[in-house]
């Protein structure tokens, strides 16, 4: 009785398979065109060709900040993306920052070098302008590790010349190594070219950002469709229910009847779009989609993924509409958790770290992996 009563829900769902398919077709069409152009949306040409103008504050009568800021300056890492210049106060910066003129404006107190080498941690002040965009995090980020940098050193410069002191090693031998450490240190530490001099600025740790976003896509579809099958599941008339309970079919039956019969559709769905994929790759070449084994069989799991969680919802006893929206907010406050709709980087520090275990998101890197090949 089990096995006619899957044949029954295989014959059933074919009614509801139809408005899927045609609902992904609109939907796959629609995340295409946002897919391929999601990079041009997030990095601009400006953000990828043009310096960013910094505006340096420090007073002009300390030597050893002046040799910090054209060191600095001279750095590849720093010299590729950004344009020092030097302003007179803060007033100044700031009023350049309402401008536009300055992207942002660094106030660099006056012997600030001195109080490094003293072991005194003076606070040295970012100002952005208001027209952020992913620059913004990337040279946040970049500040940051140099300040985080300057700490490493500094301890470093006090255990050499402790052990110097401790060896009771010559005063010019003992001077010699520090300058060694704080050469090593300025360039071959704050100086990282490989690390920021690149070509395409990625902000979801994927290979590349329009392949995370075509496998985050894909997913997304399966999600939205499995939508349909919730009037599959609650739609059954009562007389058939009872007919059921007569010959000893309940309700854990009935579920698990329900979950083959969308599982087997929901994969259906996902081969079309994968191969719907593929094809746009083949013709026109946006998209870097490739057929391959690993593919379909990574396709199982996340299909049994949605497919589980659109059963498990389509029998709460909420009618079709309340499982509906149930299953679309949840989908998508999970959807933006894991980087979905808003990139990793941009995310706010509360959600960076939910992102980074998030399901969905291992899933879409997953299957970014096995799909997307350059």
């Amino acid at each position: 009785m089990f096995l006619r009563l899957v044949r029954t829900d295989l014959k059933r769902i074919k009614y509801y398979s139809l408005y899927m398919i045609l609902s992904a077709f609109l939907l796959l069409t629609i995340c295409l065109c946002l897919v391929i152009k999601v990079s041009d949306h997030l990095y601009s040409t400006n953000d990828r060709t043009t310096t960013l103008s910094i505006g340096i504050v420090m007073s002009a009568d300390s030597n050893l900040s002046q040799m910090a800021y054209a060191a600095i300056a001279d750095m590849n890492s720093y010299r590729s993306s950004c344009d020092f210049v030097e302003v007179d106060s803060v007033q100044t910066a700031m009023s350049m920052l309402d401008e536009g003129t300055l992207f942002a404006a660094i106030y660099v107190p006056d012997n600030i070098i001195n109080d490094i080498m003293d072991g005194t941690n003076t606070p040295v002040e970012v100002y952005y302008s208001d027209t952020g965009s992913i620059n913004t995090f990337i040279l946040n980020d970049l500040f940051r590790s140099t300040s985080s940098m300057l700490g490493i050193s500094q301890a470093a410069i006090y255990s050499v010349q402790s052990i110097g002191r401790s060896m009771n090693l010559p005063q010019n031998i003992q001077n010699a190594l520090s300058n060694d450490i704080n050469s090593m240190f300025l360039k071959c530490v704050l100086d990282r070219t490989d690390n920021f001099v690149i070509q395409q600025i990625n902000a979801t740790r994927a290979a590349n950002t329009t392949d995370f976003y075509t496998c985050a896509a894909i997913v997304l579809l399966m999600t939205m469709c499995g939508t349909v099958y919730i009037s599959f599941v609650q739609n059954v008339p009562k007389s058939y229910v009872d007919r059921l309970h007569s010959v000893h079919i309940r309700l854990p039956h009935r579920m698990i009847s329900s979950f083959i019969s969308i599982f087997v559709w929901e994969y259906i769905l996902y081969v079309v779009i994968y191969l719907a994929l593929a094809c746009v790759t083949v013709f026109t070449g946006s998209l870097h989609v490739h057929l391959n084994s690993c593919g379909f069989l990574f396709g199982l799991a996340i299909t049994g993924l949605v497919s589980l969680t659109v059963t498990l919802i389509s029998f709460i006893p909420a009618g079709v509409h309340g499982c509906s929206l149930l299953l679309i907010t949840g989908f998508i406050v999970a959807a933006y958790l894991s980087g979905f709709f808003v990139p990793e980087t941009m995310l706010p520090n509360f959600a960076k770290s939910i992102c980074r275990s998030s399901l969905l998101n291992h899933m879409a890197h997953t299957l970014c992996k096995l799909i997307c090949i350059h």
